[in-house]
């Protein structure tokens, strides 16, 4: 962006079903705000964990920045699946590349 112009996400779950609402305390946080895109989602979670019909699936994707949650659901998808950690512990400088 350009200098003294910022990029900001405000973003929540929806509680109270009023949007508009819920997010004010962040905006107002952010002061003059140039531009605004305000977006409602559905999100689903799945109803089971998969062990009984092997059918496993993620959470959809959810309002945060850096896609904390969406990351931590993959993992756990990974271990539901597998029944182990992901080993994460991998240099990817010291493996050799497939492509």
């Amino acid at each position: 962006s350009a200098r003294g112009i910022y990029i900001a996400i405000v973003s929540t779950k929806m509680e109270a079903g009023r949007p508009e609402e819920e997010i004010a305390p962040g905006l107002a946080l952010l002061g003059n705000i140039i531009q605004r895109f305000t977006t409602v989602a559905t999100t689903y979670e799945p109803n089971e964990d998969g062990s009984k019909d092997k059918c496993f699936i993620s959470s959809s994707f959810d309002g945060t920045s850096h896609f904390e949650h969406d990351v931590a659901d993959m993992l756990n998808l990974y271990k539901r699946i597998t029944g182990e950690d992901l080993d994460m512990s991998i240099n990817a400088d010291s493996v050799e590349a497939d492509y």
